[in-house]
């Protein structure tokens, strides 16, 4: 039985615009994956090819099961370093942020 953290190896089966589709074995089993474009890079993903290739197998991440379907999300970039941004560069959400802005374009 998967279990999200768990490292998995996946087949790609499928490449699209929006990420990659593969095939994950748990036991005699098998489930289908996605490994959606914003799992593949915290940095911009000009094709998903860059990274994944038709056929192959990769390391992957478990990060969600949708038991009822029979599938699995997966992640690239979480067991690749290399492919995350330091926290320091991520956009922070402001709740204040969308307020001020409201608050500016009113008193105009």
């Amino acid at each position: 039985m998967l279990e999200k953290g768990q490292k998995v190896k996946a087949k790609i089966t499928a490449i699209v615009n929006y990420g990659a589709f593969c095939e994950v074995t748990d036991g005699n089993e098998i489930i289908k994956g996605l490994i959606h474009i914003s799992e593949i890079s915290d940095f911009f993903v000009k094709s998903v090819e860059e990274f994944l290739k038709m056929d192959e197998e990769y390391e992957v991440e478990v990060i969600e099961l949708l038991n009822e379907k029979n599938q699995v999300k997966l992640s690239y970039k979480a067991i690749r370093p290399e492919l995350l941004k330091s926290p320091e560069t991520k956009i922070k959400e402001t709740k204040s942020g969308f307020n001020n802005l409201k608050n500016s374009v009113e008193s105009n």
